[in-house]
């Protein structure tokens, strides 16, 4: 694909994009209702399922938990307008703590800072209004005084003021009516609209699965499943977690005496649905009316701290303990989504934003080309070592890279460290190097840092094995102690090392590795070799020898097994060309092909096996364990 081509690949994708955008904003009268019904039936869906198991008819059990949700909300939802009616009316009664209040704050700011500096501004404006009066008095020319009216003027009748059409009240009460109407009637949707999903949820599932094909069915079936798992425990949980949360704030706020405890206990538990923000955006009316309500600061300092206890106690037990924090979508793509739906749908738009964005993640993460938007939108992903510590070689700094290495080693162990943090970074080098990103003397350099790193590696899994044949020799000599065995003089004069000495050392088992690609796969077998066992000996060539000569060497030294290190990329080739030739001349040879790659890189093993390869593998453990069986005697 040339450049124009993927120019206009680019500009195709951004255009969709923009009337997708386009189709959301202007279908918004038929999606959001369509969207909150999904909303709904995916969070009354998980008590469907439990009068299910409770041996009722779907269809049964459908109707008694709709009819019991829309009730109760019905039912709050009228309580909580009669609140706001009574708070409405009572308001007026409150304005002498307001002026009290505002007086309060007045006089505090009197002859402190804040005056001083109100002064300070005063001053300079005054100056700077005094200078420009002057200016302009100095330019300016005497204005022409325009003609007296005449006496008459003054009784001269005045036209009419054009008559108003209708009162205030009556604009009013017809925009009320015609807001209830409209809410009312989307309501009637919704309702339908969610007993119907929940009624052919089955057959809803079947049409999406034959829409995406049945080449697409294992990816179409995960990505349901998970959605709705996901959002449907997601979405009861918060209930719950909202319910609880608005019950205690109520319980609070009628012990300390605020009035209309009801109203603050509904509203927080809704305005919870909004992440981050919407508890401390409905924090404010409680706070304010107390302020309003009461003479002193005792109660309202009283609510302010009863809300912060109630949130802490939410955010740190509540919410962990039911569906923990993570939703799968990182916070701050959750805040760029909320932001984003907010601007397209409104108030609404506030509420879907979560579940709207998870089902967003979890569907691009199942499609190959829109997997980019899991990674940057979903939740925090593992830190990747291997890159870390290749980002660190190409920066040269080779003191941050060392600090990787120990960690690694402290945190997973050395051979975790070889395979999930050394290895994978010599294979960036080897990719970045053949796609012209890293010039020969920035790849020597790496390549010698990881070698360096091998070595010490090395070194340091000698000294543990030492370590650990030591501790065992001196419990075995610990263990002939207690039981009699041994005289005490014979154990005194001898040591755990010489203990050891007298036992039979094996034969090695010779095991010849071929280096395809020079350095870099030399480096790879040079850390198999760290992992491998001790009778194992291992013998590595790069020679770029010919077929002839590789078969007379191996029919001479009769290994137990042929090595092939072939990393990637361009390798591929090169190690079937080599494996079809070799199995061809030496039928027996048992040939392990090692394609080098990252952590989950899956290998090509049938078109190797095809060729006369044994075993493939794509990683040092993955290596060792078919080493150790292929060799065991």
């Amino acid at each position: 694909m040339d450049a124009q081509q993927r120019s206009y690949l680019v500009f195709l994708r951004f255009f969709s994009a923009l009337l997708l955008v386009a189709a959301l904003y202007f279908a918004q009268e038929v999606l959001v209702p369509l969207a909150l019904s999904a909303l709904l039936a995916f969070m009354i869906n998980p008590l469907v399922k439990l009068l299910c198991r409770c041996r009722l008819p779907r269809a049964m059990s459908v109707v008694i938990v709709t009819m019991l949700v829309f009730t109760l909300m019905g039912c709050v939802f009228w309580m909580v307008g009669k609140e706001l009616h009574h708070l409405a009316n009572s308001l007026p009664n409150y304005r002498h703590n307001i002026q009290e209040r505002v007086s309060t704050v007045r006089n505090a700011s009197e002859g402190g800072t804040i005056a001083r500096l109100r002064t300070m501004v005063a001053d300079i404006s005054t100056s700077a209004l005094d200078v420009s009066a002057g200016r302009q008095k100095q330019v300016s020319t005497p204005a022409v005084q325009p003609p007296a009216a005449p006496d008459n003027a003054a009784s001269a009748p005045q036209p009419a003021p054009p008559p108003v059409e209708g009162g205030m009240a009556s604009k009013i009460l017809n925009a009320s009516l015609s807001f209830l109407a409209n809410g009312l009637g989307v309501a009637a949707v919704v309702i339908v609209f969610v007993i119907f999903m929940l009624l052919r949820q089955e057959d809803i599932s079947h049409r999406i699965v034959g829409l995406a094909g049945f080449s697409r069915l294992t990816t179409t079936t995960r990505a349901m499943d998970e959605i709705g798992g996901r959002i449907s425990r997601y979405l009861l949980m918060l209930a719950t977690v909202n319910s609880l949360y608005g019950l205690m704030l109520a319980i609070g706020l009628a012990f300390i005496g605020l009035p209309y405890v009801l109203l603050w206990g509904v509203l927080a538990a809704l305005f919870r649905f909004i992440p981050y923000i919407g508890p401390w955006i409905v924090a404010v009316l409680p706070i304010g009316l107390s302020l309003a309500v009461f003479d002193g600061w005792t109660q309202p300092l009283m609510v302010a701290g009863l809300i912060i206890g109630l949130e802490l106690l939410t955010n740190m037990v509540l919410e962990p303990l039911l569906y923990g924090h993570s939703v799968g979508v990182s916070d701050f793509a959750l805040l760029v989504a909320i932001t984003f739906w907010t601007w397209l749908w409104g108030g609404l738009g506030l509420v879907l934003a979560t579940p709207l964005t998870v089902c967003i993640v979890v569907i691009c993460k199942y499609i190959p080309s829109l997997a980019w938007v899991d990674v940057l939108m979903g939740e925090k992903q593992p830190p990747q070592a291997h890159l870390m510590a290749f980002r660190r070689l190409v920066a040269g700094d080779e003191d941050a890279f060392q600090s990787t290495i120990h960690d690694s080693i402290e945190k997973n162990g050395i051979e975790a460290t070889l395979d999930e943090v050394v290895l994978p970074a010599l294979v960036l080098t080897r990719r970045e190097a053949m796609l012209g990103k890293l010039d020969e003397e920035e790849q020597n350099e790496v390549i010698t840092t990881i070698q360096a790193t091998s070595q010490y590696l090395r070194e340091c899994q000698a000294e543990a094995l030492d370590e650990g044949r030591k501790t065992k020799a001196a419990a075995l000599l610990e263990k002939q102690e207690i039981q009699g065995q041994v005289e005490t003089s014979d154990t005194t004069a001898r040591t755990p090392d010489e203990s050891t000495a007298s036992e039979p050392v094996p034969p090695p088992i010779p095991v010849f590795g071929r280096a395809l690609h020079g350095q870099v796969d030399v480096l790879a077998l040079e850390m198999l070799e760290i992992l491998l066992p001790a009778q194992i000996e291992l013998q590595i060539s790069a020679d770029d020898r010919l077929v002839g000569e590789l078969v007379e060497k191996l029919n001479h030294s009769r290994p137990a097994l042929m090595i092939i290190s072939a990393m990637r990329p361009g390798s591929i080739m090169a190690a079937e060309t080599l494996c079809r030739r070799l199995h061809h001349k030496i039928p027996g040879l048992k040939m392990l092909v090692c394609r080098w790659g990252l952590p989950g890189q899956q290998a090509t093993a049938k078109s190797l096996k095809d060729a006369g390869a044994t075993w493939v593998a794509t990683s040092l453990a993955e290596a060792r364990d078919v080493i150790v069986q292929a060799t065991d005697r």
